[in-house]
């Protein structure tokens, strides 16, 4: 199927807000749940570099989209940077600020040995399955200071529901 736009999130949460805002309708939920419209899908990996790559293999098999989007939260290592702060890790010159992310195997739990602004699960995974001949963009919103506390769901669809309008323009 022929579609512009390939969004991918890690966690529902992420997804739920960007499913009305795009009014994508869910298509099939096994292996992964994947939303569409006529010019753009979104599919939920679930959380890590395994999961991620097996679903934008199946994602890509699906769909011939122009640009991919990955989109979702990520923790922060500089405790002066505020919850719900935006970021692009893939492109400098865009309306939305640029941060260096780094991905990691399991979630970060302290900031120690974070050598990037951002840390998630995903973010590398994501540019390393997704073809060359498609635009890449990582947004992601800080939900956590690489501490213990985990966001719950409800506080990681509100993060991502602020952020739409920075981001949609590139879908």
């Amino acid at each position: 199927m022929k579609i512009q736009t390939l969004i991918h999130t890690a966690l529902t949460a992420e997804a739920k807000p960007i499913t009305g805002y795009f009014a994508l309708v869910c298509k099939s939920k096994i292996p992964f749940n994947i939303y569409e419209n006529d010019t753009t899908a979104l599919i939920v990996s679930g959380i890590g570099a395994a999961k991620t790559k097996e679903a934008l293999t199946l994602a890509f098999r699906l769909f011939s989209p122009h640009t991919a989007i990955n989109i979702g939260i990520a923790g922060c290592a500089d405790k002066n940077v505020q919850i719900g702060s935006f970021f692009c890790a893939t492109h400098k010159n865009l309306s939305v600020p640029y941060a260096p992310l780094s991905s990691h195997k399991s979630a970060v739990k302290s900031g120690e040995g974070i050598t990037s602004l951002l840390a998630d699960q995903e973010g590398e995974a994501f540019l390393e399955n997704v073809p060359d001949n498609v635009e890449k963009y990582i947004f992601k919103v800080v939900s956590d200071h690489l501490d213990a506390r985990i966001p719950t769901k409800a506080e990681v669809s509100a993060l991502l529901q602020k952020t739409l309008p920075l981001w949609s323009i590139y879908v």
